[in-house]
């Protein structure tokens, strides 16, 4: 052991005197970015097909010449970093390089915050900083050594002979494609929010003051251009009605019932009483049926976590220890194993429903995966050896109860035929509720249904500036836009909970459901049980 640690400060010794640069003591907070060991060994043959690989799936770009990779293979330099060093610092753009990590971990850090698990670590086969030599831009992220780590480093010069292979229009192409993958992958770890707080819903606070003052996330920003349109009419109507009346009366006074066109309107008056009893009937029925189906998917969502912390629970309370309580290696690499396979399960189910985030299931959104940490180079692999009929999500709940019978064979989980059936439930459990979301989705109302509501709506709405005005005069304006906002707006409130994934794109700006909230909660919940259990009091 002594002959290693010397053989490492000899190295660190070198690395100084060849960068110039005195070596200092670092702790984890964002300092100044080390220069680190280069080590010229040759590479092996598994070292190579690791940089392949990495750089295939990393940046997928396409019909690239034949010799190309083994060209950017020997380019690639061997380098060490220490435990705690600066790789990349967020908003530097003098570092014109990418690493491929073969043994080690780094953490990722935004604006000086550690990413969660798994996306703030980065593990072996893992590229990182290429896209700051695609786009040309500064690192969006500070990289730490959290181990010792062992990589290979492509800089700029080779970097852009990869590049001169790509016509213009791909290069762009595959900017945007990767622009969009990164955008949902932010998303999922928690980068990015659609809601400030992080809350899976947008919170509100009960009081009347702070109520009355917002805006965002609220049904008039929803129905705003609509209740103009309708205002607009309704004034159209108020103008020509009155310049036609003889004699007329003064603006804000109520119309004469005996004027011949103001009689002629009491009637319509009186349908549209009639109607609008109808339209608020069917109207607030529909709103409670949306809200109850918005409720069932909530619920739906909530179960799926649940049982994947079941999962979580019963593998971390029945994986073997060794004499000192302390799990052993064998039980170590199963919690591993399972809880990757859960993270992944959950990922790739929520970009299988939600049209936001379905991008992370093609080719580009997988190999962009792989250089976030969100995904193995193995389990890539595997997963496109599927035929398309498994679906990547039903293969991930294979693995899950697969590795878990195999670890009872092998005595990394205790062979007690009580867990084994409720490994069994809970996995059964899992795959009939997420089928459930589907078939949930798929008839949400009837169009039948949908359509007749809209229809009342719309035209108890386009009545009431001719039999409004009939009654109140000009003050059927006013009357028409509150009318709008809250008939119009629950119709619309409506249509926003009947898509609780936002598929429909109805609203940009929706305020519906925060999906990669679940993702995150759930990937914290992967590793919460057997960090729980690791010492135990007796």
């Amino acid at each position: 052991m002594f002959h290693y640690v010397v053989h490492f400060l000899l190295l660190c010794l070198l690395s100084q005197h060849r960068y110039n640069v005195a070596a200092k003591p670092f702790h984890f907070s964002v300092g100044k970015r080390r220069p680190t060991i280069n080590l010229d060994d040759p590479l092996s043959s598994e070292e190579v097909l690791l940089i392949q690989k990495s750089l295939v799936h990393g940046i997928p770009f396409n019909d690239l010449p034949e010799g190309l990779f083994e060209e950017l293979v020997n380019s690639c330099k061997r380098v060490l970093y220490a435990k705690n060093s600066v790789i990349f610092k967020q908003g530097d753009t003098e570092t014109d390089f990418l690493i491929v990590i073969q043994h080690g971990r780094c953490k990722i850090l935004v604006h000086g915050q550690p990413l969660p698990d798994p996306y703030g670590t980065a593990r072996p086969g893992s590229m990182i900083g290429e896209l700051a030599l695609l786009y040309n831009k500064q690192r969006s992220a500070t990289v730490v050594a959290a181990t010792q780590v062992s990589a290979f480093r492509l800089d700029r010069e080779s970097f852009a002979k990869f590049m001169a292979y790509v016509t213009p229009e791909d290069e762009q192409l595959l900017k945007d494609e990767l622009q969009e993958v990164d955008h949902v992958i932010d998303k999922v770890s928690g980068v990015k929010k659609r809601y400030v707080d992080g809350h899976i819903v947008r919170q509100f606070v009960p009081m009347r003051a702070w109520l009355w003052s917002r805006w965002k996330g609220t049904i008039p920003q929803v129905v705003w251009k609509t209740v103009l349109v309708n205002v607009l009419v309704s004034l159209g109507v108020s103008k020509v009605i009155h310049n036609y009346s003889h004699p007329n009366w003064a603006i804000g006074m109520l119309p004469d019932s005996q004027n011949h066109i103001i009689s002629r309107l009491i009637g319509l008056r009186v349908v549209w009483t009639y109607l609008m009893t109808i339209t608020t009937f069917i109207l607030t029925f529909f709103l409670s049926q949306a809200y109850s189906l918005w409720r069932d998917f909530y619920s739906l969502t909530r179960q799926i976590q649940g049982r994947m912390n079941d999962l979580g629970l019963l593998i971390a309370a029945a994986a073997t220890r060794d004499k000192n309580g302390m799990y052993t290696a064998e039980a170590k690499q199963l919690i591993d194993d399972t809880s990757s396979y859960m993270r992944l399960f959950h990922i790739l189910m929520w970009a299988t429903f939600s049209k936001r985030l379905k991008i992370l299931l093609s080719d580009t959104g997988l190999r962009r995966m792989i250089s976030r940490g969100l995904l193995s180079l193995k389990e890539y692999e595997t997963l496109k050896l599927l035929p398309a009929q498994v679906g990547y999500p039903n293969a991930c709940t294979i693995w899950i109860l697969t590795r878990c019978l195999q670890a009872m064979k092998d005595g990394s989980l205790e062979n007690d035929p009580v867990l084994r059936e409720q490994i069994y439930i809970k996995i059964l459990e899992l795959r009939s509720t997420c089928a459930g979301i589907p078939h949930l989705l798929a008839a949400v109302i009837p169009l039948a249904y949908a359509h007749i509501v809209q229809i009342l709506v719309d035209i108890f709405i386009f009545l009431s500036p001719f039999a409004l005005y009939s009654e109140v005069g000009v003050w059927s304006t006013p009357a028409v836009a509150l009318l709008t906002i809250f008939y119009s707006g629950l119709l619309d409130l409506s249509k926003l909970l009947l898509d609780p994934l936002d598929n429909d794109d109805f609203y940009n700006d929706s305020v519906n459901m925060d999906i990669p909230v679940l993702i995150r909660e759930s990937n914290s919940g992967s590793t919460r049980w057997s960090q729980g259990a690791q010492c135990l009091p007796f």
